[in-house]
């Protein structure tokens, strides 16, 4: 997994609007640019040609504060390396770089690139990386080396008592480090909002050992739905705002790439944030930022093995909060096993947003409307991995370390350049 995540939210330039969305829709439904060929030169991002780049998306975010209809633009990137060799390559990987970048206000070339991107970056506050430091280029060696050695190694055994024991020890051995950040937490946030904070994240969490001690010996649970039934509105296909909320409309989804084109999706999203919750969502964010880095097993969050990675960022002063997440599966199941295994986490941060059901991520109905109605479409999405699930990879770190067992193991694996995915047609599109 990248070592480095970038987030960009830059201003469009009043009247560009439409052309930008344009231009990243094309960009985006021929992301390898396989038809460039065959139609007039259009601006495009060479994506497939970066060795540093895993996951990259664009996509257009309101402006209210610009005034109605303006936008901003959001680039998130996970890359191997430094910024500014990050500048650099994404800067040569756009063929017309005036007619994208040159939208946005502050834009000034290519000597300016790099503090372009600089002044527009937004930290977040929680970042996980299922596995952090695992170059593109080490990733895709894994992959190879799982073809290669798949049929020799029929299944992966699970973990047997001393396996059990290591991971117990692998566990203690990441508290040290995770005790310094907590300090840190508390310092910043105070230990009320901290305990307060931690409490709330892990309500459902008894599966994991550390976790159920911690819920045991502060007397936390999480408390059973009032009622059984789903608050989602019988007309789920148009969404219904409350004052101050802000949702996407159905417009916005106008011509983006469709879902589940590759093994993996992403998820953008962007709530309105209730303006005396936003110091105890900090405190959250920052205690999911520490099991983010310091907890997490490799290639598992809490139990989860289906994230590749996953930021929150607090936008316009805390009044936004954003979502950007990379996954293997489709969309609904997704959701369904973070209601199912995060769900006190779910309640924790979004419980601060407007539009929050009522019931919270336990009416799973109700939290797929939340969802879908602040979900912002990517108008490009690029994965460098487009045929590897995050178990695939974990499974080929876990080969790779198996004894050896047949003299064809010791063939060095061939460099290994992107896998081609078969694109589906959109609708209204010949294949090509």
């Amino acid at each position: 997994m990248p070592s480095n995540g970038l987030i960009v939210v830059a201003p469009i330039k009043a009247g560009a609007e439409e052309s930008l969305r344009q231009t990243l829709n094309h960009i985006g439904n021929d992301i390898r640019g396989r038809r460039l060929a065959q139609e007039a030169i259009q601006p495009h991002i060479e994506f497939p040609a970066s060795r540093t780049l895993h996951f990259a998306r664009m996509a257009l975010l309101d402006d209210a504060g610009a005034g109605p209809g303006r936008k901003r633009l959001l680039l998130v990137t996970d890359y191997d390396g430094s910024l500014h060799d990050h500048a650099s390559e994404l800067f040569d990987l756009t063929t017309n770089p005036d007619a994208i970048w040159g939208c946005c206000e502050g834009y000034g070339g290519r000597a300016a690139f790099g503090e372009f991107l600089r002044s527009h970056t937004v930290a977040p506050q929680a970042y996980y990386i299922a596995l952090p430091g695992f170059s593109l280029d080490r990733i895709r060696r894994l992959i190879q080396q799982r073809l290669q050695l798949e049929p020799f190694v029929p299944s992966i055994p699970g973990r047997s008592l001393v396996g059990k024991a290591f991971a117990l020890g692998a566990d203690i051995a990441r508290f040290p480090m995770a005790a310094v950040d907590l300090l840190g937490i508390v310092r910043r946030h105070g230990a009320v909002n901290t305990l307060a904070a931690a409490r709330q994240v892990n309500a459902t969490l008894d599966r994991i050992w550390y976790i159920w001690l911690f819920n045991r010996l502060t007397l936390n649970g999480h408390t059973s739905p009032a009622h059984r039934y789903s608050q989602a509105p019988m007309d789920a296909t148009r969404c219904a705002s409350v004052a101050g909320d802000e949702t996407t409309p159905d417009c916005a989804w106008d011509g983006v790439p469709a879902e589940d084109l590759v093994s993996q999706n992403q998820l953008t999203l962007v709530t309105v944030v209730h303006p005396d919750q936003v110091d105890r969502l900090r405190a959250v964010l920052a205690v999911i930022d520490l099991y983010g880095k310091r907890l997490a097993e490799p290639g598992s969050l809490v139990g989860i093995s289906t994230i590749h990675t996953v930021r929150w960022a607090l936008l316009d002063d805390g009044h936004r909060l954003l979502l950007a997440s990379n996954y293997d599966g489709t969309w609904e199941n997704y959701i369904d096993e973070f209601a199912e295994l995060i769900l006190s986490g779910l309640d924790a941060i979004w419980s601060t947003s407007l539009g929050w059901p009522e019931a919270g991520a336990q009416d799973v109905e109700a939290l797929k409307y939340f969802l879908r109605c602040h979900q912002v479409p990517a108008n490009v999405f690029y994965s460098a991995i487009p045929d590897a699930t995050l178990v695939n990879i974990v499974d080929a770190l876990s080969l790779s370390r198996q004894p050896e067992t047949s003299p064809e193991r010791e063939t060095s694996p061939q460099p290994v350049t992107s896998a081609q995915p078969v694109r589906r047609p959109l609708a209204g599109e010949s294949a090509i």
